[in-house]
């Protein structure tokens, strides 16, 4: 096997490894600034499919442009990227460092 082979199948198998074992702990934090709308899809003609308040803490479980999905109490969904605050000053929670990777289908955040 030559070595340009090896180190394609080296960079797949750990890219492979990375996009599967990021779920488990990609996870952040975030807190809803205002009162929105959960879309189903990253888009805002989207249908609604719940409501998050202003205060709130969510899941944050990916992002698409400048939208972020969400995992919330009730059905998980998309919102827009200015309704959340990443500050935790404000609400007394706290979180580590994290490091987060953008691609053309998405992003994929390590840490917490």
């Amino acid at each position: 096997m030559n070595l340009t082979k090896s180190i394609t199948t080296g960079a797949l198998a750990a890219a492979v490894l990375l996009a599967t074992a990021g779920a488990s702990f990609a996870a952040q934090y975030a807190w809803v600034d205002h009162d929105a709308k959960v879309k189903k899809y990253h888009q805002s003609a989207s249908t609604t499919v719940n409501w998050v308040e202003e205060g709130q803490k969510v899941k944050v479980l990916g992002s698409w442009g400048n939208w972020y999905k969400i995992q919330i109490p009730g059905p998980d969904g998309w919102i827009k990227a200015s309704v959340l605050d990443w500050s935790y000053d404000d609400y007394d929670y706290g979180y580590g460092s994290h490091v987060c990777f953008n691609g053309e289908y998405g992003s994929l955040c390590i840490g917490n």
